[in-house]
């Protein structure tokens, strides 16, 4: 992203999430952000690859804000002249453009490329007029694979006409010799506003690069040695920000690619002069593992997260040098005490912010003591008590033996017992835990199924209505049962998967379980999608005699209607489908159509989920669908079994897709939605 110093409305972004998928995109606004528009970009954009928080890439020229850079991952520098609308690739830094070879091959599928674009010029905080000019001094910088491909000299280049031309800039040979010439990047440029640039290195592009790492200074012709991870601090150097002039200048920077885990792990580093004296100011704690943040109040806080790993952007605030923010996986980590205090106080901002990846997601029954129960990539599961505060785990679940780093991919509870809930997923291998006190606390299953494996992100789990079994159904694997909690696991009649199940229990009858198997993507012609109902708590299983095309896991569903037994419903991404005797017969409702061919299309309809009905309903629950009507993707509601339906989204609120949905079935109307984060509607 980029902002236009010299006008606040003015934002710009690029986006797509690997370079993969082709060319990216140049999204701008004039709104500050409220809308947008776009362009397509002559070269792809790798947001969620490797070294993503380098940077940063797109920049504005602060003297003739209609000119723009953007250091590209895969073809060099590239130029707009006319405010991100059109653009050139600087040949004169280089006109390579990286083969799909270079990709694949000495890049391993994720490209750095050119790592950032600085302008040499003090850009004030307010009422900075431009010259009308364009900026005449500028520095990029090169990471390995683009400058060897490229054969390009230096990690460093400078142009002092504005682009034109490029020159090489000499980096300090220490660096190289301790990192190796393959490993030195330079993640981040930070100018003073004294024009001193303070310039780290760092092994590995990141997320979390790591040791051997250095902080220099450089005044455009001479290198200054500041601080070392061999004299200093221990990791690599993630997110760096200065404010100040000469020996007052104050520095931080993120201590990257390590844990948090010991005493003698170091989370921030500042110094107050410039960088000859340095203090660590976020450490984690004891080597128990308990974290020495401090709440607002003062006191020492011990709950704060376990993860550390990936400080890789942090910023002063340059209208108050002691506020100080830090990102992790998890949120944002700030302090109004940086310089001021040896023991800043530090503050978890994570209210309004959604940093989650969904991956499993159930509402239990009215009266239960919790709203939702989900599972989430990379932090594991939770139970949610509260739709306007952040999510906790249980005290427990980020220590060993229980799994608080990995992906949380299936939950669920027990109906008529709600505060027993079963949560599987995978961190090296596949884990599964429960919980008979509503989430407060957890207990690693006594053993896994002989199914477990590493290849468990599609991974789910199914409980019946009294809880006295638990179905587990690892992805490619036989799923599997067990009556005691893990202490012995039984393996179904269910055949082994193509990919994996969508799993379901009855929530009237607790001898009844459903499965569907979607029978992998639709380009294996001679799959079939197959379902699958048990009568004795899914032990063993009986095939209906419908079958669907296939379709994968991302683009179908299963869901059941709490509030009639045997009613199931099926998205095979196509159409919906209706059983209301437990799967044996089914059918199928044509409101819904897709748009497209394969691969590209819209989907007539992907998730489907029931909650409670609508008053005076001719049926026993609200369906709710993601899918295509009359043409038209979106989220749809139906109160009369799917004979009509009512779109319940809009253009402007799509939520980068809908991955899936949950009803509440307290709450008329009210569902809950994983896109870019979760979201519900009130």
């Amino acid at each position: 992203m980029a902002v236009d110093p010299t006008n606040a409305n003015k934002v710009y972004m690029t986006t797509s999430m690997s370079v993969s998928y082709g060319n990216g995109r140049f999204y701008y606004s004039s709104n500050q952000g409220n809308t947008w528009n776009y362009v397509n970009l002559p070269f792809p954009v790798g947001s969620n690859d490797q070294g993503r928080a380098i940077g940063e890439r797109l920049m504005v020229d602060p003297n003739l804000p209609s000119t723009l850079f953007y250091a590209s991952r895969t073809a060099g520098l590239w130029k707009s002249t006319n405010y991100g609308m059109n653009w050139s690739q600087v040949t004169s830094l280089s006109p390579y453009v990286m083969t799909t070879n270079d990709i694949s091959g000495s890049t391993s599928g994720s490209p750095i490329g050119v790592e950032f674009v600085t302008f040499d010029t003090t850009v004030p905080t307010t009422g900075f007029t431009p010259t009308g000019s364009a900026t005449k001094t500028i520095y990029i910088g090169i990471a390995p694979d683009y400058k060897g491909l490229a054969g390009l000299s230096s990690y460093l280049y400078k142009s002092t006409d504005g682009g034109a031309t490029w020159a090489a800039v000499s980096t300090p040979s220490v660096v190289t010799s301790a990192i190796g010439s393959n490993q030195v990047h330079i993640p981040h440029l930070a100018r003073a506003a004294d024009g001193m640039f303070y310039v780290p290195f760092t092994t590995g592009a990141g997320p979390a690069s790591g040791a051997p790492s250095f902080l220099y200074k450089f005044d455009g012709n001479n290198w200054t040695q500041l601080i070392s991870s061999a004299s200093g601090y221990y990791g690599g150097i993630g997110g760096l920000s200065v404010q100040g002039t000469g020996t007052s200048t104050k520095i931080a920077f993120g201590v990257s690619g390590t844990w948090g885990d010991g005493t003698w792990v170091q989370i921030v580093m500042r110094s107050a002069d410039g960088g000859q004296t340095w203090a660590e100011i976020g450490r984690s704690g004891d080597s128990n593992g308990s974290h020495n943040y401090h709440d607002a109040s003062g006191t020492t806080s011990a709950a704060s997260p376990s993860y550390w790993g990936w400080v890789d952007d942090l910023k002063i605030d340059p209208f108050n040098a002691n506020h100080v923010s830090y990102v992790v996986g998890g949120g944002v980590w700030s302090t109004t005490e940086a310089f001021s205090t040896p023991t800043p106080h530090w503050t978890f901002d994570v209210n309004g912010i959604e940093e989650m990846v969904n991956l499993a997601m159930m509402a239990p029954p009215p009266g239960a003591s919790y709203i939702l129960a989900s599972g989430q990539g990379d932090t594991g599961i939770y139970v949610h008590t509260s739709l306007t505060a952040a999510a906790t785990r249980s005290p427990n679940l980020g220590t060993s033996p229980l799994w608080g780093g990995g992906n949380g991919t299936g939950i669920d509870m027990a109906w008529n017992k709600p505060s027993y809930i079963a949560a599987v997923g995978t961190i090296a291998t596949s884990k599964g835990a429960y919980s008979t006190d509503s989430g407060v606390t957890w207990t690693n299953f006594l053993t896994l199924p002989p199914s477990a494996s590493a290849a468990g992100d599609e991974s789910k789990v199914a409980v019946t209505a009294d809880g006295s079994n638990v179905i587990w159904a690892v992805a490619g694997k036989v799923p599997y049962y067990t009556t005691d909690n893990g202490a012995s696991w039984t393996a179904t009649n269910l055949p082994t998967p193509v990919v994996a199940y969508h799993i379901a229990a009855d929530r009237k009858n607790p001898l009844k379980v459903y499965a569907y198997e979607h029978g992998g993507n639709w380009w294996y012609p001679s799959n079939s999608g197959k379902f699958y109902y048990s009568t004795n708590g899914g032990h063993t299983f009986t095939a209906s005699s419908q079958t669907w095309g296939p379709n994968g896991n991302n683009v179908t569903d299963l869901a059941v209607n709490p509030f009639a037994e045997g009613d199931v419903w099926l998205a095979d991404a196509n159409n919906l489908w209706h059983s209301v005797d437990s799967g044996v017969t089914w059918t199928k409702l044509t409101a819904m159509a897709t748009v497209g061919v394969e691969y590209t299309n819209v989907h007539g309809a992907i998730k489907v989920a029931l909650g409670v009905p609508a008053a005076g309903s001719s049926y026993s629950a609200a369906v709710y669908l993601v899918g295509t009507i009359n043409g038209t993707d979106g989220v749809y509601r139906s109160d009369d079994r799917g004979v009509t339906w009512v779109r319940i989204d809009d253009d402007n609120h799509r939520y980068g897709g809908v991955s899936r949905i949950v009803a509440d079935t307290s709450v008329y109307g009210r569902v809950f939605m994983a896109g870019r984060g979760m979201i519900y509607n009130y």
